[in-house]
């Protein structure tokens, strides 16, 4: 049975795919503030479950929020990249029954491929040639249309690399390119991106215009190698291969407009994964 809700929650964001990694940490941010949310899970634990796979069932409470769909696959997880597409039109096409105000699909920074050291913004051509980044892309294409945004999402602290593989223990192995610098990456923290998240479903609730493509990331890349320098943990390096990608740089000009984040440093990411970890649900 599913748990009961009231209709009229104010700014009250649905989450679709709430049991994944980030999901999971935007939830426990969101607890930690007091922002209401409703979440929609592939298995029970959530406000409503649902897969994805069949047609959605009522949800009255999601009329005239924001919905968020995070709902996808990643490279390593046993599920075809090709899930990306399918679940975020099926994110837009239940938000659409339920009469949400707006859609927001996540996808990623890795739809641009290498960036340079000079952040791209969401007028860049995506050139990422990855199959993961072009799974991501051609969920944006499928999802596409009306009071819908594609989320190109920096990497998010906490749910991605290295702070993975730091988690995991042993030592992390990074690339050294030719000018002796390791890679560089855009980053989002789990609480700025339930900040954004919040922030953009609010202004799609007031009936405000939104983009088609948003970059979402915390203002100022940071290195691989100071991440793992920030948690005391020791780097070997290896000489960087042909298709080792060095920098991932977001332009979030367009986002300091809507939601101003604060620059973190590698040791801010880590202070904000631990603040939510921690605390108690």
């Amino acid at each position: 049975m599913e748990n009961p809700v009231l209709t009229d929650l104010g700014n009250t964001p649905v989450l679709i795919g709430a049991q994944g990694a980030t999901g999971s940490l935007i939830a426990r941010a969101w607890e930690r503030v007091g922002q209401p949310f409703l979440t929609v899970s592939s298995r029970p634990g959530g406000v409503l479950t649902w897969s994805g796979e069949t047609p959605p069932p009522a949800f009255p409470a999601a009329r005239g929020q924001g919905v968020i769909v995070l709902a996808g696959a990643v490279p390593g997880r046993g599920r075809p990249l090709s899930d990306n597409a399918r679940l975020a039109r099926a994110g837009c096409d239940a938000a659409r029954i339920w009469g949400a105000a707006w859609v927001f699909v996540a996808s990623s920074s890795a739809v641009y491929g290498p960036t340079g050291p000079d952040p791209v913004t969401e007028d860049t051509a995506p050139q990422g040639a990855s199959d993961y980044a072009r799974a991501k892309l051609e969920a944006e294409r499928a999802s596409a249309g009306p009071a819908i945004t594609a989320l190109r999402l920096a990497n998010v602290a906490g749910a991605s690399q290295p702070f993975l593989a730091l988690d995991a223990g042993g030592t992390l192995t990074l690339d050294r390119f030719a000018d002796g610098t390791g890679p560089s990456r855009s980053y989002i923290g789990p609480a700025s991106l339930a900040r954004v998240l919040a922030a953009l479903c609010a202004r799609a609730r007031a009936g405000a215009a939104l983009p088609p493509v948003q970059n979402v990331a915390n203002p100022a890349p940071v290195t691989m190698e100071a991440i793992a320098q920030a948690a005391g943990r020791a780097v070997t390096w290896r000489t960087a291969p042909a298709d080792a990608i060095h920098h991932v740089h977001l332009d979030c000009t367009r986002l300091g407009a809507i939601c101003p984040l604060p620059p973190h440093d590698a040791a801010g990411f880590w202070t904000e994964i631990r603040e939510l970890t921690k605390a108690p649900r």
